[in-house]
């Protein structure tokens, strides 16, 4: 397990989680590409996500990246439990499979996170 995973992954086979000051993320993006979804319709689940406002500021933060063309777009970094918020809305065989195959990522990051601090 490679404890140094990229925000964005060009391999929507493997889940990617990532480093952000101490607490394990996912992006939007990622999550889009791996879960074969448009970016944008993720978004849109994520802004219509019923939740309280507290869980929204501790699990959602605002990011931004430049598209291909150069233009900045927004997206997500979500915490653990922000991406099973969002994730426990989709439905189907491959979304049980993908949804366990970012646990196995959320936890070899953790572990690796307890790791650096042991």
């Amino acid at each position: 397990m490679n404890a140094q995973l990229q925000a964005f992954n060009d391999n929507p086979s493997q889940p990617s989680v990532f480093n952000k000051n101490g607490q394990v993320m996912t992006n939007s993006r990622d999550i889009a590409a791996f879960f074969g979804k448009r970016h944008a319709d993720v978004l849109r689940s994520i802004d219509n996500l019923e939740c309280s406002a507290e869980l929204r500021q501790r699990n959602f933060a605002l990011a931004e990246y430049q598209d291909g063309q150069g233009k900045t777009r927004k997206s997500y970094d979500l915490a653990k439990d922000g991406f099973w918020l969002l994730v426990m809305g989709f439905t189907g065989k491959q979304a049980a499979v993908l949804r366990e195959a970012y646990i196995q990522q959320f936890n070899a990051m953790e572990a690796a996170l307890q790791g650096h601090l042991s």
